[in-house]
């Protein structure tokens, strides 16, 4: 009997086994045709193999990357899933997952017709990732850096012959992303230079042709504007799509605005009744006057600190796991040419596939400090006001979670790039952190008074995010919209919309994610009782 028994377990375990090889095989065939169609999002993922080449948008090639992960999808289906155990069944809707987007935005939106945007952002994408890789020394990034800078011209060019039906707000992001890209253009060539002094006059006219090639996807982009016939609405049937089958989200978009009406009107009762405590308290303590050395690199040298600082708190307070050999989160501003779509603070995670986990904190560009705004900077120090940006960006947020994922050990689980628990999480923090005492006593209602006004934006996001992909309003519209529930805030909100229009379902993520989070953490709380440990949940 036991013999018997014996024999049956090791046939299903090697049946659970079998069934995972064939998982883990189909998600190492579909990064590596992945890898070969997207250079740029494989040395993006650490992946370098293809790092000097840019992705070519051609119908052929489109098609047969299509069709090539069709047949793994139609391999997935043939699998038993009721045999896999949960590891490999979340590996496997995940990879199906994956699939599902990638013929989405080639198929059903294809977004390489509609937007100028995206060829000249994954251009300028194509070099800068090779320049913040820390895996290479800059000597052996060279030579793909200068082959990715030869490419862009032609890639360029041809990005107009892709274009069917461009959409005017694509056209807007295209123009200011291409003019300010010539700044990154010219670092890279004066780092080539320090490499390649030889080859000076050459680099030096490479810098000069492709910045002509930006210049005349710029003209092109104003003289085709006015003409554009697509629409950035991708409907209310595709939207549920990629709430169910990409996020896996069982709310449809009419639900999702509801809830962010909800929740705005929370938070903005909320916000009324702490402005009043606010009001009524003295003022807070006295500015002083910067001193006359104050400089930029204070500033960053005090964000560095902070980023630090808030780790140590989180490591002391042990409500979650920081592990001493996590990598850097550098704090950097934000390149010229992401500020088109990217107005405020930003976080770029380490590569999965690398060996050099370093993040980087993308900060408000610094202007030039004249005395008022170096007295407006110091005081903004003495206050820690970079404090609540920490949270959501580096420790315990983004930077920790990401780099934690990126030590997964499915392959398939550390490609995925979801941003409902990644902006969740981020957005949980928030308010976990001001429950946890990282802020001052004395301080706290105004650290309330910040979170819910978090939670507001990120209820008005779910709105503006769902009504701009179902196309029940137009940016116009959404940023009367967004100034009128939000405060003015034109050109803020301008690169909002924006980033909404051409990644539709990344907007609704933070609020909706952090519902998710609160609603399994009141479950973990309710089933282990007693033996309920946070941090053991934040883990």
């Amino acid at each position: 009997m036991f013999k018997k028994l014996f024999i049956i377990l090791v046939m299903a375990s090697s049946v659970y086994a079998g069934l995972s090889e064939d998982i883990r095989r189909l998600g190492d065939e579909y990064i590596a045709l992945k890898s070969r169609f997207y250079p740029v999002w494989a040395t993006n993922m650490g992946i370098h193999d293809y790092d000097s080449l840019l992705t070519n948008y051609s119908g052929d090639n489109v098609f047969n990357y299509r069709n090539e992960i069709l047949e793994i999808k139609l391999k997935l289906q043939e699998l038993d899933t009721t045999r896999l155990e949960i590891d490999d069944y979340i590996d496997y809707q995940l990879l199906l997952s994956d699939i599902d987007y990638d013929n989405f935005i080639l198929g059903k939106y294809p977004y390489y017709e509609h937007s100028p945007a995206l060829h000249v952002e994954e251009a300028l994408n194509s070099i800068y990732y090779l320049m913040i890789n820390q895996s290479m020394s800059f000597k052996q990034k060279a030579p793909f850096i200068m082959a990715r800078l030869k490419a862009i011209p032609t890639f360029l060019h041809r990005g107009f012959s892709y274009l069917y039906q461009p959409v005017d707000i694509f056209y807007d992001t295209a123009i200011e992303t291409a003019t300010e890209g010539e700044t990154l253009i010219d670092e890279v060539t004066q780092e080539l230079l320090k490499i390649y002094p030889e080859r000076s006059k050459a680099i030096e006219q490479l810098n000069v042709v492709v910045k002509k090639s930006l210049k005349n996807y710029v003209r092109y982009c104003e003289s085709k504007k006015e003409y554009a016939s697509g629409t950035y609405a991708i409907g209310k049937d595709n939207l549920n799509f990629l709430l169910k089958r990409v996020h896996f989200i069982d709310i449809d978009s009419d639900s999702l605005k509801k809830i962010g009406r909800y929740w705005y009107n929370v938070a903005n009762s909320a916000m009324d009744s702490l402005q009043r405590i606010i009001d009524s308290k003295p003022k807070g303590k006295i500015k002083k006057h910067a001193p006359a050395d104050f400089s930029k690199e204070d500033i960053m040298e005090y964000y560095q600190w902070e980023i630090n600082e808030t780790a140590d708190f989180f490591k002391e307070k042990d409500v979650v796991t920081i592990p001493e050999d996590i990598g850097s989160c550098l704090p950097v501003e934000m390149p010229q040419f992401m500020r088109a779509t990217h107005r405020g603070i930003a976080y770029q995670p380490p590569a999965p596939f690398d060996i050099d986990q370093t993040g980087y904190f993308y900060v408000r560009p610094l202007p030039p400090l004249d005395s008022i705004l170096k007295d407006e900077y110091y005081d903004y120090i003495q206050n820690r006001g970079f404090k609540g940006s920490v949270v959501h960006e580096a420790y315990p947020g983004h930077h920790l979670q990401l780099s934690l994922a990126n030590r997964h050990p499915s392959r398939i689980r550390r490609l995925q790039q979801d941003m409902v628990m990644a902006e969740g999480w981020a957005l949980y923090c928030e308010q976990m952190a001001t429950e946890q005492g990282l802020f001052d006593e004395d301080d706290i209602d105004r650290r309330w008074y910040a979170v819910y006004g978090g939670i507001r934006f990120r209820a008005i996001r779910v709105i503006v995010d769902c009504s701009l992909a179902d196309g029940t309003m137009t940016p116009d519209s959404a940023l009367v919209f967004m100034n009128n529930m939000l405060g003015e805030n034109t050109y803020y909100f301008t690169a909002e919309i924006r980033r909404y229009c051409a990644n539709p379902t990344t907007a609704l993520c933070y609020l909706t994610g952090k519902l998710i989070i609160l609603d399994m953490l009141n479950k973990a709380r309710r089933i282990e009782s007693n033996s309920f440990s946070l941090r053991r949940f934040h883990d």
